[in-house]
C-alpha cells in the first residue's frame, strides 16, 4: 500500500517536470482544429457562390411586354353659349308682415270675451275681441251731453242780452242825433240873441248825456260779445268731451283691426285692464314675408345687374311632416342697415297667396329659398365636374386631352358658369379623372358606355393565355410536379412558359 502511494506521488512529480511540452502541443491541436474550420466554411461560401452564379447565369431573360395603346373611356359636354342666370340657393324665416299687439284704449272691468279668441284661432275683421264694462263710460257721456245743453242755454241767454244791448245802442243813437240837432239849431238862434247862454248849455249837457248813454250800450255790447265768445268756447271744449266720452263708450268693446291669426291672448271675465296691458296679440295670416341673408359678396354682385333686386321672383319651399311643399314669392324691399351678426343685407319678400298648396305657411318656419342671380350673357353653363383646379376645363381634341384655362363666374348647383375661355361647340370632358393630364388619350361614350358613332377605338390587347400545349411543355421543362408547379411564383411560370413558346416555334 505504502509503495503505491508513493509511486501516484511520483508520476504525478514526473508531470509537473514535462508540463510545458504538453501544453505546447495542445496549442498546436487547437490552432490546426480552427484552421481546418474556416477552410471548410469558406470552401462551403465559395461553392454556394458558385451555385448561385450558374443559376442566374442559366435563367432565360425576361422579354418585355408589349405596350398596348389603350383609350380611356370618357363621357363628354358640348358647349353652348348664351345668357345664362344662375340661382342662389339660401336658408329664409318667414316673418307676419304686419302684426298687432292690441291694448284696451280704455280701462275697465272685463265683462265678455270672444270664445274664439285663442292662440292660433283666426279671427276676422271686425270680430269683438273682449268688452269692458259701460256703466262709467255711459255716466260720462250724459255729464258731458248736460253740461254742453246747459252751455248751449247759456249762449242762448247770452244771444239775447247782446241783441237787446245792441237795440238799446240804437235808440241811444238816435237820441244822441236829435240832441246834436238841437244844439246846433239852439246856438243858431243864439247868434239871433233869441235863446241865452244857459238854455245853450242845457242842451250841450243833454248831447253829453246822450253820448254817455251811446258808449255805455257800446261797452254793454261788447261785454255780452266776450261773454258769448267765451260761451262758444266753452262748448267746443263740451263737443270734444261729448265725442270724446261717446268714443271712450265705443272703446269698451274692442274689435279686429283685420283678419289674422290669434298669436296671443290675456284677457279672462272680471280681470281689470288697462290701456298698458297687452291683451291680444295678432298678425296677419294672408300678408307674410320671407326673410333672408345676402352675403356682401352676393347683394354686390346682384346689385350691379341691370336688373333690379326689388321685384325679382323667388322660389320657396317647405319641408314639414315628411312633404315638401313650394310656394312663391317677390323680393319687396331691402333692410335698412347691414346685418352684421348674420354678415350680409337682410332681404324681405312677400309670399304670394296659394290657395292649392294644403299646408299654411306660418311666422317661424325656416324655408329654402331659390334667389335668381345677376344675368351672364354670352357665357357657358358646364357641369361642375367639368372644372378642374377651380380654373382648368379640358377640351377633345382628335381624341385626345387638351387643358384649357377658364373664367368661372358662379355655380349654380351641379353647374359652372363659365365666362370666358370656352367657344360654341366645344367638347370639354365631363368625367371625373383622378390622374388626369395633357394628352391622354380617351374616347367619348354615352351613360350605356356605348361608344359615340365617329369614334376610333384602340384595339383590344391580344389574348396571351397559353394553349395546353404550351402549359404541358413547361411544367415538363420545369421538373416540377403539379403541386410545386401551381405553387411557383408567376414570375418564373411566365419564364418557363415563354421558353415553352420558343422552342414551339423553332
Amino acid at each position: 500500500m505504502l509503495q503505491s502511494i508513493a509511486k501516484t506521488k511520483q508520476s504525478e512529480e514526473g508531470t509537473d517536470d514535462d508540463g510545458a511540452p504538453q501544453k505546447k502541443r495542445g496549442i498546436f491541436l487547437t490552432s490546426v482544429r480552427a484552421i481546418i474550420q474556416f477552410s471548410l466554411m469558406t470552401a462551403i461560401i465559395v461553392a454556394a457562390y458558385v451555385v448561385m452564379d450558374r443559376l442566374v447565369a442559366s435563367k432565360p431573360e425576361r422579354t418585355a411586354r408589349p405596350k398596348v395603346d389603350v383609350q380611356i373611356p370618357i363621357q363628354a359636354t358640348t358647349v353652348s353659349l348664351g345668357d345664362q342666370r344662375p340661382t342662389v340657393s339660401l336658408f329664409g324665416e318667414v316673418v307676419a308682415a304686419r302684426s298687432l299687439e292690441i291694448r284696451p284704449s280704455v280701462s275697465g272691468e272685463v265683462v265678455s270675451v270672444n270664445p274664439d279668441l285663442g292662440a292660433g284661432q283666426r279671427i276676422e275683421q271686425g270680430d269683438e275681441l273682449f268688452s269692458v264694462d259701460r256703466i262709467d263710460f255711459e255716466t260720462a257721456v250724459a255729464e258731458a251731453k248736460a253740461n254742453l245743453a246747459q252751455t248751449d242755454a247759456t249762449i242762448i241767454e247770452n244771444r239775447a242780452n247782446l241783441s237787446a244791448e245792441q237795440g238799446q245802442l240804437e235808440f241811444a243813437e238816435s237820441q244822441l242825433l236829435l240832441a246834436r240837432a238841437d244844439l246846433e239849431r239852439a246856438e243858431r238862434l243864439r247868434s239871433n240873441g233869441t235863446l241865452t247862454q244857459k238854455e245853450i248849455d242845457d242842451r250841450s249837457l243833454t248831447v253829453s248825456q246822450r253820448e254817455q248813454a251811446v258808449s255805455q250800450r257800446q261797452n254793454n255790447i261788447a261785454i255780452a260779445q266776450a261773454r258769448l265768445s267765451q260761451q262758444q268756447a266753452v262748448r267746443e271744449r263740451l263737443e270734444l268731451g261729448v265725442e270724446r266720452a261717446n268714443r271712450d263708450l265705443n272703446n269698451t268693446v274692442v274689435r279686429a283691426p283685420f283678419s289674422g291669426v290669434v298669436r296671443s291672448s290675456s284677457v279672462e271675465i272680471g280681470r281689470i285692464v288697462s290701456a298698458s296691458d297687452v291683451a291680444v296679440s295678432i298678425y296677419d295670416d294672408v300678408a307674410l314675408d320671407v326673410r333672408f341673408t345676402l352675403t356682401d359678396a352676393q347683394y354686390g354682385r346682384i346689385a350691379a345687374d341691370g336688373d333690379p333686386l326689388i321685384g325679382r321672383n323667388v322660389a320657396l319651399k317647405w319641408a314639414v311632416g315628411g312633404t315638401e311643399y313650394s310656394y312663391t314669392g317677390k323680393v319687396t324691399r331691402i333692410g335698412a342697415d347691414i346685418a352684421s351678426e348674420r354678415g350680409g343685407v337682410d332681404v324681405f319678400a312677400r309670399i304670394d297667396e296659394n290657395e292649392d298648396v294644403p299646408v299654411q305657411l306660418r311666422p317661424g318656419a325656416f324655408v329654402s329659398i331659390d334667389v335668381p342671380d345677376r344675368l351672364y350673357e354670352n357665357a357657358a353653363r358646364v357641369p361642375e365636374t367639368a372644372i378642374f383646379d377651380s380654373n382648368t376645363a379640358y377640351l377633345i381634341v382628335d381624341g385626345k386631352l387638351q387643358a384649357r384655362e377658364l373664367q368661372v363666374a358662379a355655380y349654380d348647383s351641379s353647374d359652372a358658369i363659365v365666362i370666358s375661355g370656352l367657344n360654341e361647340g366645344d367638347r370639354i370632358l365631363s368625367t371625373r379623372i383622378s390622374e388626369i393630364e395633357e394628352g391622354l388619350d380617351v374616347r367619348i361614350v354615352n351613360a350605356n358606355g356605348v361608344a359615340e358613332e365617329g369614334q376610333e377605338t384602340a384595339s383590344a390587347p391580344p389574348n396571351n393565355r397559353p394553349s395546353p400545349e404550351i402549359l404541358a411543355s413547361a411544367k415538363k421543362l420545369s421538373g416540377l410536379s403539379d403541386a410545386e408547379w401551381e405553387a411557383l411564383p408567376r414570375a418564373e411560370r411566365r419564364t418557363f412558359i415563354q421558353k415553352a413558346s420558343e422552342t414551339a416555334d423553332n
